[in-house]
């Protein structure tokens, strides 16, 4: 699906909108978690390297409805507040092929992007993951869970979770819904 310029500028002006309202609530949460919830097994030797606070949003052509469809999706992400003064910031896109309704927003699977950092010298990240869905009080939490392999903090295992809010149901019956957004966070651990 290509997107107008006055599209690309709207999903970004929505995206800073979000992350204004969001981004330094959730960094906050997130850095009291990481110092709360220790790692089980193996992961309790890595250390936090890199936390990141933002906002994603998914587009669908066509729009998703209550039938499962085949649709073209395209995913971005900004993070505008991360704890690492070398990379304080980031963002990604990614497109991908999915078949999806108002009921699963998304399949879970396997998949690679890259961070660019809002730091030139800081090299973009490489990040290789899997994810899964889970429904959590009528919200998608989608974990993603991975390596970093390539670029600034690799090597590194990394896990991003990002929440979709369940789409308005009369528009799911209707006309559909072509995109949603929703609060991300992004943590990277040196091993």
């Amino acid at each position: 699906m290509l997107l107008t310029t006055w599209q690309q500028d709207t999903v970004e002006e929505g995206l800073v909108a979000m992350s204004q309202r969001f981004g330094l609530r959730l960094a906050v949460v997130l850095i009291a978690a990481c110092g709360v919830l220790a790692p089980t097994g193996v992961a309790q030797a890595a250390t936090v390297d890199q936390v990141c606070a933002g906002t994603w949003a998914v587009t669908y052509d066509p729009p998703i409805t209550n039938t499962p469809t085949a649709v073209n999706g395209h995913l971005t992400g900004f993070f505008p507040a991360c704890t690492n003064l070398g990379a304080p910031g980031a963002s990604y896109s990614q497109t991908f092929i999915d078949t999806v309704s108002c009921a699963t927003l998304l399949s879970s699977g396997a998949a690679s992007r890259t961070y660019t950092w809002s730091n030139p010298s800081a090299a973009p990240t490489t990040f290789e993951y899997n994810w899964t869905v889970t429904v959590v009080g009528g919200e998608s939490v989608i974990t993603n869970t991975g390596l970093v392999t390539d670029g600034a903090f690799a090597p590194a295992s990394a896990e991003q979770v990002a929440t979709l809010v369940t789409p308005d149901a009369l528009k799911c019956a209707g006309e559909g819904i072509s995109s949603l957004t929703g609060p991300t966070t992004l943590t990277i651990f040196r091993p």
